[in-house]
């Protein structure tokens, strides 16, 4: 069934005469569908309803370069091309090698060229071509919130979370476990908002520099707003994501975020004071507390380094700058302490 609808496109020239002479309305549309998702198969559900004869033109991987990205696509153009013919809404599926359908659109004349979007159908680049010979355009507006490039990046940042021990880690390498708030970041109260995240002076220097010098990074944070319904989850992870564009710019890397979604009422073992973030932290990464530093703005977080054997450097008020918790880190003789 999907292999015929794969049609060529002489063949599917020859199909369109066919049904044009039954006097079927035939519609027309075009896209990557790089990762299939809600949005693409309401859309050409969508636009199947419109005519009794759906082709869908799928863009080339070679294309899909041109205009995306030279990574992108991430499902080759055959894959792409059975996952969408077995659509029941789909009744002939095509390769388009051009990057515009123009070429495409004059050799089949569909009655309807139908898009999905939230423009207006006569801004359509190929609308004049279409009107020309008699066609329609029209546009379905989007009624999913996703796309291939959120998928995407939804995948990127929560590759950096924790969940289980990693495999096959390089063992032994020392650890810096880093607070968010009021340590790399101003600290404001249940924030969940990305603009106003703030990276504070000296952080995204300091971080390269211990990067430099062999540690891994990664970041332990109390987040209550979570338990509390301050903020969900894609809302930390945007939050989360913007400190790590921020600190891109140092050249800066981070291993994991470990974190307690926890209210102060749940009494959890993972909020800090309590140690069982930093001890999980040390089994992920094999790491010995004699070789592990917490930084961190507040008590909860020295209290919890200190209970798990971890030295503890306190920045901000009462405590060291940023810069010179570093530089007492990256003292000669805690670096030629042996692993």
């Amino acid at each position: 069934m999907v292999e015929s609808k794969l049609l060529p496109e002489n063949s599917l020239v020859a199909t369109v005469s066919e049904w044009r002479t039954a006097g079927l309305v035939i519609g027309f549309t075009c896209g990557a569908f790089d990762l299939l998702h809600a949005g693409h198969v309401d859309y050409l559900q969508r636009a199947r309803s419109l005519c009794d004869r759906l082709i869908v033109a799928v863009n080339s991987d070679e294309s899909i370069r041109s205009y995306k990205s030279p990574l992108r696509p991430i499902i080759s153009q055959e894959h792409r091309l059975s996952v969408v013919a077995a659509l029941s809404c789909a009744d002939a599926v095509t390769l388009m090698t051009d990057r515009r359908p123009a070429r495409l659109i004059e050799r089949l004349r569909p009655d309807l060229y139908i898009k999905g979007g939230d423009y207006e159908p006569g801004l359509l680049r190929s609308a004049p071509l279409v009107e020309s010979y008699g066609g329609r355009c029209v546009v379905i507006p989007v009624e999913h919130e996703i796309s291939t490039s959120f998928i995407i990046r939804r995948i990127e940042h929560l590759s950096i979370y924790s969940t289980e021990p990693l495999i096959n880690e390089p063992r032994g390498r020392r650890l810096i476990l880093l607070d968010r708030d009021g340590t790399l970041i101003e600290n404001v109260p249940f924030l969940n908002e990305p603009f106003r995240v703030r990276l504070l002076d000296g952080v995204g220097p300091g971080l390269r520099l211990l990067q430099d010098a062999g540690f891994r990074l990664a970041i332990l944070s109390n987040q209550q707003g979570l338990g509390l319904g301050y903020f969900d989850y894609d809302v930390f992870v945007s939050i989360n994501s913007e400190l790590l564009r921020q600190i891109a710019v140092y050249g800066v890397g981070i291993s994991k975020f470990f974190f307690c979604p926890h209210s102060f009422a749940e009494a959890c073992e993972c909020r800090k004071p309590g140690t069982k973030l930093i001890e999980r932290a040390l089994r992920d990464y094999d790491c010995d507390p004699g070789n592990c530093f917490v930084i961190g703005d507040a008590a909860t977080d020295m209290a919890a380094a200190r209970s798990s054997g971890c030295t503890a450097l306190l920045v901000g008020e009462g405590g060291l700058s940023f810069a010179e918790a570093v530089e007492t880190i990256l003292q000669p003789s805690t670096l030629s302490t042996p692993l």
